[in-house]
């Protein structure tokens, strides 16, 4: 156990050196102009897996796999700043890593393709999906939402140009509050994080028009 541990934090070390220059330098800025942490992400991440994986008590899920894959998920920003690539140079960068370390090809084969399908929300319910690649996506969904996805807007929309307390709300209306209605969990412990930060999101927004004396 203790090996598996300093073995992780290696990992964690090894991901944050690759995430510094894209976070400190430009990060998520060119999309919503604010210093977005990419590792920090990573963390949050990781700690949702641990979170519905020890809820989830199944012992055929493969978490020391998993628990790899979550770290290496957003690896690839480092080299790959397009969305849509970061998943496959994640994937390699993770391969590279981990047969130089020599772990068992087998291995190296399932935690790179966890890595490389987690943006692939289609995969979720589909019965054939490993339910390592559900727990990896749903944590990944779960981060950036709830409390943090009502700062998140704040914090972006205070970035435009005439920001006021209006302009916030429609942002959140836009974005945080419209997303909070999809569903898209498999997991008994997703869902039910999921409806506690759909609780939340929609409390404030009542909340917050009633302080606006929106009447309607």
């Amino acid at each position: 156990m203790k090996e598996k541990m300093r073995q992780h934090k290696g990992m964690f070390q090894y991901v944050e050196e690759i995430l510094y220059s894209y976070d400190r330098k430009k990060g998520d800025k060119s999309k919503n102009k604010i210093a977005y942490d990419r590792y920090a992400h990573t963390v949050r991440v990781y700690q949702w897996m641990i979170r519905i994986s020890n809820q989830l008590k199944d012992d055929s899920l493969d978490t020391e796999s998993l628990k790899i894959a979550t770290i290496f998920h957003d690896a690839g920003y480092g080299r790959n700043e397009e969305e849509d690539g970061h998943a496959k140079a994640s994937s390699i960068l993770c391969r590279e890593y981990l047969e130089r370390r020599n772990y068992p090809q087998d291995k190296v084969d399932f935690i790179c393709y966890l890595i490389e399908e987690h943006s692939n929300k289609k995969l979720l319910h589909e019965k054939s999906t490993p339910l390592e690649l559900v727990v990896l996506m749903e944590s990944d969904m779960l981060d950036d939402t709830g409390a943090m996805g009502i700062i998140l807007d704040s914090w972006i929309a205070s970035k435009e140009e005439n920001c006021s307390f209006d302009s916030v709300c429609r942002h959140f209306e836009k974005y945080t509050y419209r997303h909070m209605k999809q569903m898209e969990f498999v997991t008994a412990p997703g869902k039910r994080f999921w409806h506690e930060k759909r609780k939340l999101v929609y409390e404030f927004l009542r909340q917050y028009k009633r302080d606006l004396g929106d009447m309607k």
